[in-house]
């Protein structure tokens, strides 16, 4: 129905009158609240924004198996203006990034419960579970070639591997921390974002090498939410020391924040998790990597770099 001109104006005072009563639009419904998260799984991606490397190897399932097959097959697929675009993105890539896109476990699942937790993902050379009692600060690790029957399982106790996995380490000493007020829903649980920027003469000038970045980031933004637990964050290769469990991390390891690391949560499933779901299969040895950390790094660094990729017959959940 269409109205006339004269009709429209004679709803203006109805409108007017409304306002003047304090009537409002009624306000979008509130976010549903979620529940402190306790037991469950958890997915979880990591991935180089930017990074030309990056957005081809997400087109890779390595539990699918055959990843030399699966990454020719990617290659032929690619015209020639990707090809071209590719190469032209690659050019200002540092090595060190390059490298970390070929070794790097996109996507994870963590189940957890309580005190313990399972973390399991796939790289293109590798899987890997990682099992931790935050009760007892000990765990158990697996990491099997996909392409070879190869693996390494060691036990560990947190002290121990800290120094090792923690290969970013960012602290108030050489970084300036700023608490914001800005949140985000990240895989449904409110996150608040804490940004942290390098101080002033803390990191060491990077060589002469082209691409090189430098030793340490120059930024990272931070997501935590107070209803997942502090105790989550043992994983992670940056160490932040924050009171509540990271939701997503952003790494800057370049002035002009083009070249980037992102971790995030993408699903979380309040759910029971049962003793099969915490548990790691391993066969012998089983080393201990306070006594045999040499050992364990020389047949980590040959199981990572020879074992693929060829096809895989090992699988995640």
């Amino acid at each position: 129905m269409r109205l006339s001109r004269s009709s429209a104006w004679s709803l203006l005072p109805l409108t007017v009158l409304l306002a003047a009563a304090g009537y409002r639009t009624p306000p979008a419904p509130a976010p549903a609240a979620v529940a402190d998260f306790t037991q469950g799984i958890i997915t979880t991606r990591v991935s180089l924004p930017g990074n030309p490397y990056d957005k081809l190897l997400n087109r890779i399932d390595p539990t699918k198996g055959n990843i030399q097959g699966q990454v020719q097959q990617l290659a032929a697929s690619l015209t020639a203006a990707e090809k071209l675009q590719f190469q032209e993105a690659s050019k200002n890539l540092s090595p060190a990034m390059t490298i970390g896109a070929l070794m790097l476990p996109r996507k994870g699942t963590l189940y957890c419960r309580g005190k313990e937790v399972r973390a399991t993902t796939d790289a293109l050379t590798y899987h890997l579970e990682n099992y931790f009692n935050n009760a007892t600060n000990k765990g158990l690790l697996r990491i099997a070639s996909q392409s070879a029957p190869q693996n390494v399982n060691y036990t560990y106790d947190a002290a121990s591997v800290k120094r090792t996995w923690q290969s970013i380490v960012v602290t108030t000493t050489d970084y300036t921390l700023r608490p914001t007020t800005e949140t985000e829903l990240v895989a449904g649980y409110p996150s608040q974002k804490t940004t942290y920027t390098i101080k002033p003469g803390a990191d060491a000038a990077p060589s002469d090498v082209p691409g090189q970045l430098p030793n340490k980031p120059v930024a990272l933004d931070v997501w935590t939410s107070k209803q997942i637990p502090q105790s989550l964050n043992f994983a992670h290769p940056v160490y932040v020391n924050e009171a509540h469990g990271i939701t997503r991390l952003v790494v800057y390891f370049d002035k002009e924040r083009k070249q980037q690391l992102r971790y995030e949560f993408t699903n979380v499933q309040l759910k029971p998790v049962t003793d099969q779901d915490l548990k790691i299969s391993t066969t012998a040895p089983v080393l201990d990597y306070a006594k045999d950390a040499t050992q364990i790094g020389m047949k980590t660094l040959a199981l990572i770099f020879g074992g693929g990729p060829q096809a895989s017959s090992n699988s995640d959940e």
